[in-house]
């Protein structure tokens, strides 16, 4: 399948915006729980908890996205590269859908 940036810009900002209110949630939990000045647990815990649970939609959403720009998504590997790997991803999600049907697919509704 393919993914367009609206998609995938769409996707970060709901994850982005979620993880801030897990936070808030568990630092509201640590606060009362009077853990703020220690290691706040509960915390750490939930975003843990939350980060694993969205990994496996966030890497489907990039080969998806690698996809759509006619690309393969084993290039998603690059994220393992320390430092400009996250780089080389943020260019790819940058680069414009292909107005085209590729191999994965036909374009996405919209484009």
């Amino acid at each position: 399948g393919r993914a367009r940036r609206k998609e995938y810009w769409g996707y970060f900002l709901f994850w982005t915006i979620a993880l801030t209110v897990v936070v808030g949630i568990g630092l509201f939990i640590d606060d009362a729980m009077g853990n703020i000045d220690d290691l706040p647990a509960v915390t750490v815990g939930l975003c843990g908890a939350f980060v694993l649970a969205t990994i496996p939609p966030w890497i489907g959403l990039n080969v998806r996205r690698l996809h759509d720009i006619g690309l393969t998504g084993w290039l998603f590997l690059a994220v393992l590269i320390p430092t400009i790997g996250w780089l080389i991803i943020l260019v790819f999600a940058l680069i414009p859908t292909q107005a085209r049907e590729n191999q994965w697919g036909p374009v996405p509704a919209g484009v």
